[in-house]
């Protein structure tokens, strides 16, 4: 292995230090400054380290026995770090234990002197991640009492989801298409933006936290949280070298989709107000329509232009490679005399016929059917991996086989329900074949059983009925959040597939 002319490496050491001096130095490197606005940016940051470090008397609310424990019970069963701390061991606490973990959390954020009172969880990688869903719930309250993080940012916040922009794209897309008067064209870009949350530009982070007036103690955790932040590459039990993290949000940390949801809340303000987009985390999708091509090229090119300035002034990389575009029409073999095309980093991107956004596989004429067919490769093995378990058991239990079922298959085929509900029929029945071979498999049950007695004592409803069931659910959520335009959206899907039933 080698790397950078480094001398052919042999040992398993030798190895890792690659791995690390790679992961420095391509990964993790601070983007160079190339614009004037980056100086300014450094420039600010700077005053505002000077500021808090200068600050002594800052507004801080003590985090309580209470926080604590209750984001203690929250934590998952995830691996640990050279700490050896399990949440295991956490959520087994004691009194004890509480009142000496919000010791610690409240003196780390407290106002110290000393620079190693700010990073003693870097070492502490469960008690580190308790102490940044604290820090997170916080800054939720923040960001939300003051409306900060943009409506269409569906990623990572509580009561959204993926399904939100997946809705609200199918839904512009069959109102150009299906129209009540004219019908337009309607065309979506899907960005690709390189290594995004590994190269957050850190200055330009705090600049932003700064510029949102957020409080003191927290721009001060996140500045103490981002520098100086070391890893190391384990190879074969092997260690590398400490190498510095100097761009990007820790992986794995609670807060870090949070820093990038920030980083990139303003992303889209540039954007054109006849251009439709729809952000989750780092996904980025613009879209938009027209009666004529050439003027739906010259409104999609002008807002790519608007998010590559953008992007470059917030040292973020685009991926033109892996960036797509689709042109949605009922008519998708029809050649075009000014056929659809843009350009990203001068590359000219040209339309495909599919791409996949948000795990959704969305083709131009929105029929779901390249959709569907990913999803019966995706579960074949699982279909039989149902069963050899069947099989393999002396006595199957058939409450586990069908939670089985639940989990490996059902949460498959469902996924993307809202959007599937506006398919025709056919996209139903296959969906509604998948479950019967799957129950019968569960349950052990020959092929030709009838599809009533399968479903009758295996207590699961039709497939179409439980997606039904679990769209109303989702529009009462949106309504009690206040979503009224997405609530709008489920309800005309609602509608539309009570009436084909």
């Amino acid at each position: 292995m080698n790397y950078n002319n480094i001398v052919v490496a042999t040992s398993e050491k030798e190895k890792a230090n690659i791995f690390a001096e790679f992961f420095q130095s391509e990964i993790y490197a601070a983007p160079n400054n190339t614009l004037p606005f980056h100086d300014q940016v450094s420039k600010q940051v700077n005053i505002i380290r000077n500021r808090t470090q200068n600050t002594s008397d800052i507004k801080w609310k003590n985090i309580t026995p209470e926080e604590v424990k209750w984001h203690m019970k929250q934590l998952r069963n995830s691996a640990t770090d050279p700490d050896n701390i399990h949440n295991r061991y956490l959520k087994n606490y004691t009194s004890q234990l509480i009142d000496h973990l919000t010791l610690l959390f409240n003196s780390v954020v407290d106002d110290k002197h000393q620079p190693s009172s700010y990073r003693p969880i870097s070492l502490l990688s469960c008690l580190g991640k308790l102490l940044e869903r604290i820090i997170k719930q916080r800054l939720l309250l923040e960001l939300n009492s003051r409306n900060i993080l943009p409506q269409r940012q569906a990623g990572f916040r509580p009561k959204k989801s993926t399904m939100y922009n997946i809705v609200r794209i199918e839904r512009y897309v069959k109102s150009q298409l299906h129209p009540s008067k004219i019908r337009r064209h309607t065309a979506a870009i899907f960005f690709d933006i390189k290594a995004a949350f590994d190269s957050v530009w850190q200055e330009g982070l705090i600049y932003k936290f700064n510029d949102l007036r957020l409080p003191i103690y927290i721009i001060k955790y996140l500045i103490s949280f981002l520098e100086s932040r070391t890893a190391t590459v384990e190879l074969d039990n092997t260690l590398s070298r400490l190498f510095t993290l100097s761009s990007g949000t820790p992986q794995g940390s609670p807060l870090s989709p949070l820093l990038y949801i920030i980083y990139t809340s303003d992303s889209m303000n540039g954007i054109p107000p006849h251009i439709e987009h729809g952000l989750v985390a780092d996904d980025t999708a613009l879209w938009t329509s027209s009666h004529q091509l050439t003027n739906l090229n010259d409104r999609l090119q002008q807002s790519i232009n608007e998010f590559e300035k953008w992007c470059k002034a917030w040292k973020l990389k685009l991926q033109p490679t892996k960036t797509e575009l689709v042109h949605f029409s009922i008519h998708p073999r029809k050649k075009y005399k000014n056929p659809v095309q843009v350009k990203v980093e001068n590359i000219t991107i040209q339309p495909e016929t599919f791409t996949r956004y948000l795990g959704m596989i969305m083709d131009n004429r929105l029929s779901w059917r390249t959709h569907l067919k990913q999803v019966e490769t995706r579960i074949a093995a699982r279909l039989s991996l149902l069963r050899f378990l069947n099989r393999a058991a002396i006595e199957p239990n058939h409450n586990i086989m069908i939670n089985l079922y639940k989990s490996l298959i059902r949460t498959v085929i469902i996924y993307g329900y809202p959007v599937l509900l506006c398919a025709d029929n056919k996209i139903w029945d296959r969906i509604q074949i998948i479950q019967n071979k799957a129950l019968r498999m569960a349950l052990g049950l020959p092929h030709y059983t009838s599809v009533d007695y399968i479903h009758r004592i295996a207590n699961i409803p039709r497939i179409k009925d439980y997606a039904v069931n679990l769209l109303e659910r989702a529009a009462s959520t949106a309504a009690s959040s206040n979503e009224m335009i997405y609530h709008r959206s489920l309800q005309d899907i609602l509608q539309a597939s009570r009436t084909q039933q």
